[in-house]
């Protein structure tokens, strides 16, 4: 019999370009079911408690179909493909992933689809859409970034675009007990608890036609609006660890009791003064005592100490805090830096150091840093032996860079490492603070002065 002549030409548009990575290809039976499915997922449900059924609903759904969730966790692609379990999802996720040469190729045979983060890339909008022109599943959490304090980031209207455009259907999955598991802050990585998974809304192909880009997308937003401490101070849930506050303080970093000020009412040098030590967070300047306990709460060690009951309170507490700081028209923060730069696709090279200044919608870096190319190239932390005695300052020139603070959809950040910032033309400057702990407090500036109207 003669193949349908449409399929064989469907088929040979799914194409990926000869020389190029297959981005958005049909998920591979080996990495993506067998692997995948077969073994990881089946771990993941011992190692992370999840408690997870297969939504039928959703896995015989008419293709192509736009599933969504909130990113409170790295884990958070285990727990969507748990809910299909057996239908493959083609998901978009962030570019560093793909850096790992080896890790890269098993994620992108995958069906994995790279996307830069807070940057335009239509390398990724092109992938996606090869995934849903050919009726398949895309996989996508839309807050480009986890959760930082357990509740839902805003997003603007670009993935509802996409719905609309390609005619998918759309389904909102929920979990609870992500975040917990695995905050993005902690230092001793995940904790053993519960997770679970339900989808909240749905929509056919033939509803979201009938809806504006505007009507989606506030649908997303209202049905991905979620706060995880809310969920369990109503539906209490222990999460295992001997130390459950380590690494906190990278977000929980100004003491409510002191805010970082001296008993005179001067601010401190550095307000950055909460440090944990197993179940507590201490106040290095106020000596004020916080415990968190095995619900991932917060309480006050004695009764002379303050606290939120929640890191979201914490978190909401210090935004306000940098709300009002950039008020004051003369509010200047500087903090020293080492720059690092790409090399290429994979790798980042040393390049200079120098001082950032966030001041007035501008951040400015003024240093010595020479090119990329002649930089000290890091892998794991550590230069590579070729370029373990290369001497870049004999190669450094002054460098004075400004980025504006209107311009920016957001800041890619890792807690205790560094930030990253973009030029218009796509040039990244990666920053690593000397204080490690002010990444939290230079984001929070930067909010706050994205935020004055």
């Amino acid at each position: 019999m003669k193949e349908n002549p449409e399929k064989v030409k469907g088929r040979k548009q799914d194409r990926a370009v000869k020389g190029q990575p297959d981005y958005g290809c049909v998920p591979s039976f080996f990495w993506y079911r067998f692997f995948g499915s077969g073994i990881v997922i089946n771990i993941a449900r011992l190692v992370f408690g999840m408690k997870i059924k297969t939504d039928k609903r959703i896995k015989n759904m008419e293709g192509p179909l736009v599933i969504v969730g909130n990113h409170p966790s790295y884990i958070d692609p285990i727990i969507m493909g748990t809910t299909v379990y057996g239908r493959p999802i083609n998901f978009v996720a962030g570019n560093f992933l793909f850096r790992n040469k080896v890790f890269g190729h098993i994620i992108t045979k995958g069906g994995c689809i790279p996307k830069a983060q807070y940057r335009n890339d239509m390398r990724t909008v092109r992938a996606m859409f090869r995934v849903l022109s050919r009726g398949g599943v895309l996989g996508i959490f839309p807050e480009a970034t986890r959760m930082v304090d357990g509740h839902s980031i805003w997003f603007d209207s670009g993935l509802a675009s996409v719905v609309k455009k390609s005619g998918a259907g759309l389904a909102i999955l929920r979990t609870h007990g992500a975040y917990m598991t695995w905050p993005r802050w902690s230092r001793n990585s995940w904790r053993k608890g519960k997770i679970t998974a339900e989808y909240v809304y749905v929509l056919s192909k033939e509803e979201a036609a009938e809806m504006t880009v505007e009507e989606i997308h506030q649908a997303m937003l209202s049905h991905m609006e979620y706060d995880e401490y809310e969920y369990f101070r109503n539906h209490p849930q222990v999460f295992r660890s001997k130390a459950p506050a380590d690494g906190v303080e990278n977000v929980a970093c100004l003491c409510p009791k002191c805010e970082g000020k001296k008993e005179d009412g001067s601010r401190l040098a550095d307000r950055n003064t909460m440090r944990s030590d197993g179940h507590v967070l201490r106040c290095i300047s106020c000596g004020n005592q916080v415990k968190m306990d095995k619900y991932g709460f917060f309480s006050a060690v004695t009764e002379k100490d303050t606290c939120f009951p929640d890191l979201h309170a914490w978190h909401t507490w210090e935004e306000s805090i940098y709300a009002r700081d950039v008020e004051d028209p003369d509010f200047t923060l500087k903090e020293d830096v080492t720059l690092f730069q790409p090399v290429d696709e994979y790798d980042n090279a040393k390049v200079g150091s120098g001082t950032i200044t966030i001041a007035d919608g501008t951040i400015t870096f003024e240093g010595l840093a020479c090119a990329p190319e002649d930089g000290i190239i890091y892998r794991k932390g550590k230069p590579i032996k070729a370029h373990k005695n290369r001497d870049i300052i004999s190669k450094s020139l002054p460098v004075q860079k400004q980025f504006s603070i209107a311009s920016m959809k957001g800041v890619l950040y890792d807690f205790g490492q560094y930030f990253e910032l973009y030029e218009s033309g796509g040039q990244v400057y990666r920053f690593y603070p000397k204080n490690e702990q002010r990444i939290h407090e230079i984001n929070g500036i930067i909010q706050a002065m994205k935020n004055q109207k």
